[in-house]
This record gives structure tokens, sequence and C-alpha cells, in this order.
């Protein structure tokens, strides 16, 4: 059976460097491994159930070979589930395996939605409130009181640390109620005021964490964004980091995902927000990495013929190290499947060894950020080619 894997992304954000990046390393990974690659925007996907069975069209054409892996990049804070999901689910429902599955990326809408999947599972989060109905919040005014003063605001569908707010007192509250837009719920969050204005950025792919970074603002505000002005630099995570970056991970059901951390005096982290839609420019600046290379080693591992290879490789080394010390297992992604060898094995700035949170650096003299890595630039090539003589 011939291997198909496809990149579908929203119009609005199809130029936007993940994207670009994304899409780049699909089509030279598929090239080299003679995998079926295609890629689509969402509007140009027509669903259809002809006869009592689910299928597809493009541009008047009925499409006849489906993908059996999906990398998906919608632009979260927009996405509708009359529209962009129902096409994510159309897409699951005949067998494709999307990263990251349309679930995983409701989980991430909403910023409480995505509270409300971690409560329970012994998470630490901030103390969080919000509410129901369409315009309420100036009841929450008097509701928030309990979180205490200076608090924290946030749009439920903000993104990129926009229609964020620290309000110092319920007159400030109050002002807010008259300037806000109120086309989404908002959430009133406790203030952790030893993190104000940095926060640690863990990305993870396949439920693996490869890298973290350290972002900071430079205007004394609250939010860290890069893409608000703050910067960005690699940073080692401690093992309690990297463990709560995995489970929320987990929790939520996502592939491909950026947990963002604060941290306590103590250095202990809680969960900030949970992004499905992860940006990596600053990232990839910052680690000196190619996320969007390790996404697509990703990709193409979850292939039928890739997971076949790889079990009956597991089944030889299993049999011929049974008198050997047990290996350390990287662990199954949501959703089945196993991430790549040598994605298992990255872990920047930190080692299995590290127990202690991590000192931060020292933002006094901060040099700029590195150039982004040419785009032919793939450092997991030696790795990838690793895992082809295994799986040959």
């Amino acid at each position: 059976m011939c291997s198909r894997v496809w990149f579908v992304t929203d119009r609005r954000i199809s130029q936007e460097y993940p994207q670009v990046q994304i899409l780049r390393a699909l089509k030279q990974r598929c090239a080299e491994e003679d995998v079926e690659f295609r890629s689509l925007l969402m509007d140009e996907i027509v669903l259809t159930i002809s006869d009592g069975q689910l299928g597809l069209r493009v541009e008047q054409e009925v499409v006849t070979s489906y993908p059996q892996v999906a990398v998906v990049r919608v632009p979260t804070p927009w996405v509708q589930s009359d529209s962009d999901i129902t096409v994510l689910r159309h897409l699951e429902k005949m067998g494709c395996r999307l990263i990251n599955r349309p679930q995983a990326i409701l989980n991430c809408v909403n910023k409480f939605w995505t509270f409300q999947e971690l409560a329970g599972h012994g998470v630490p989060l901030p103390d969080t409130f919000s509410y129901g109905g369409h315009d309420n919040f100036r009841k929450m005014i008097d509701e928030a009181e309990p979180l205490g003063y200076p608090v924290v605001v946030k749009n439920a569908r903000g993104h990129r640390g926009k229609a964020v707010f620290l309000a110092r007192d319920k007159h400030h509250l109050s002002d807010l109620c008259h300037l806000i837009r109120h086309d989404a719920p908002y959430l009133f969050q406790e203030y952790i005021k030893e993190s104000h204005g940095r926060d640690v950025r863990v990305v993870l792919v396949g439920g693996r964490v490869i890298g973290s970074m350290l972002r900071c603002s430079t205007d004394g505000r609250m939010q860290s964004n890069c893409s608000l002005g703050g910067v960005g630099m690699m940073c080692p995570l401690s093992e309690q980091g990297k463990q709560l970056a995995t489970e929320v991970s987990n929790i939520l059901g996502m592939d491909v995902c950026g947990i963002d951390l604060l941290q306590l005096n103590d250095g202990s982290f809680v969960v900030c927000e949970a992004n499905a839609n992860v940006g990596f420019i600053a990232f990839d600046q910052a680690c000196g990495m190619d996320v969007a290379g390790i996404v697509a080693d990703y990709a193409l591992s979850l292939l039928p013929s890739r997971l076949t290879r790889k079990m009956s490789l597991l089944s030889v080394v299993s049999s011929t190290s049974e008198t050997s010390s047990e290996p350390e297992v990287c662990p199954v992604p949501a959703g089945g499947g196993s991430l790549p060898e040598a994605v298992c094995n990255m872990s920047v700035g930190s080692t299995s060894s590290e127990t202690s949170a991590p000192a931060l650096p020292d933002l006094s003299g901060l040099p700029g950020l590195p150039d982004l890595p040419d785009p032919a630039y793939n450092f997991n090539t030696l790795l990838a080619n690793e895992i082809k003589l295994l799986t040959e």
C-alpha cells in the first residue's frame, strides 16, 4: 500500500513561519522516503457522504487516495466547531491519523476549557474563575474578589499575549469592563508575582520534551511573549518541569504542543497555558533547533508501514536483549504510535540526571538572538539516517 501524508492548514496563516517550515520539511522527508505528499488549505476541501460512505472532493474532483497521516495547523483562537473541526472530524472518521486530533485542538481553543481538562489530575494550576452568559464581566468584579489583587484577566480565546491584563483593584476592573471586547468570555486568574514578566515555554513532539526556552519581558509588562517584544533563550529544565509538561500534553491528548510554565520561588512550576498550534520561530532561534523537521520525522513515523517495521524491529531487539539491563522506554504519544528514537533522545540543555530546578539566566547584557537556521538545514538528518538503517 502506498504511504500518503497530507499537510492541512488555514489560508489565513499559510504563509507564516511555522506553516512554511513544516511544509518544507514534509516535502523533503516524503521525497526522501518515497511517500506521496499533498498540501491543502481547509477551504479547498469539500466533505461528502455518498451511498452511505464518507468521501472528499477537491477542486470539483473526487479524491480517491486518502492520507494515512495528516499534519494539521489551524489558528486555535479562531477555530470553529461547525467548519474547521467538522473537516478534521471527517478526516479522522475516514481513518486518517491527525497531528493534532480534533479533540486535542478543542481542548486548547478556550483557555478555561484547558484548565477544565487539567483539573482533577493533580496538575498545579493558578486559581482561576470564569463565567457563563454573554456579558457577565461586571458580575465577576465581585465574584473574583477571593483571588485577591492584583488579578490577571485574560480573554478565554486570546493568543500571543493579547487581551491579557493585570488589574490592580476593583476600580481598574470596572474600567476594563468598558474597554474590552465581549466577543468571548474572560477568565480571572491568581497572580503569580514571582513569575512576573517571565515563563518557560516547553515544546513537545509525540509526548516527549524536545527543548525549553525561557521567555522574558523587556518592558516590565507581565506578558513575556516574544511576539510582544519579549526575548527568548534556551534554558535547562528540571525533571519536575519535564514531567509536568509531559503530563499536561498527555492529558490534553496532544502530539505537538507548547506548554507554558510559571516558576515559583522554590523552583517548582505551575501551568500557565497550553498551545495546540504552537509557534516556534523564537524557539528555533533561541535553541538552534528545527522543530518543523522533528514534526515531519514524527509524522512519517506514524505511517502504518513504519509502525509495522518498528514492531518487527522491537521483537528482534527484545529477543536478543533479555539478559541486558532494561532500556529507558520512550513514552507512547497520545493516540498511539511511537516517537522516532532520534527524537526520543533529544532534550535540549538537560540530562536525565538533573533533578534540581534550573537557575534562570542573567538577562543583563543579553545579546541579540541568532539568525534562523538555513531553511535547507536539518540537524536531524544524521539521526534520521540512523533510524533508516534500523528500519530498512
